[in-house]
């Protein structure tokens, strides 16, 4: 797998994920076996659209060549997957999440993993 397409698969999972977190905030967190209140809804909502910037800037990345921006894109995305891993993991082991949760932690660790790989292996 390339940098291109590591990006690729980062972008596109954060622009699907911040979409159904915008526009359905109450059937995803109902689908995890979560609260779905006002306060719930509206955080979820600012989620999404931290998340779709993350997924935009991804997008506008994925044809940069300048070797310093690839080494602040990947430590930077590394680290937001990593806290995201941690956070989703957290939530499954005290149970905030139903089974469901387990592909978020998954997704967040997988991302972790191919970004740690070309900061600190490629």
């Amino acid at each position: 797998m390339t940098l291109q397409n590591m990006l690729l698969v980062n972008s596109a999972v954060s622009v699907f994920s911040s979409l159904a977190l915008l526009l359905m905030p109450a059937a995803i967190l109902d689908l995890f076996g979560m609260t779905a209140s006002p306060t719930d809804k509206l955080m979820i909502q600012f989620f999404g659209a931290e998340l779709l910037g993350t997924g935009l800037i991804t997008l506008f990345a994925l044809n940069t060549r300048e070797l310093r921006s690839q080494r602040s894109l990947t430590l930077s995305f590394f680290i937001i997957d990593g806290i995201g891993f941690i956070v989703a993991l957290g939530g499954m082991l005290t149970r905030v999440m139903n089974g469901l949760g387990w592909i978020v932690v998954l997704v967040f660790l997988l991302l972790a993993l191919g970004f740690g790989y070309f900061q600190f292996i490629r």
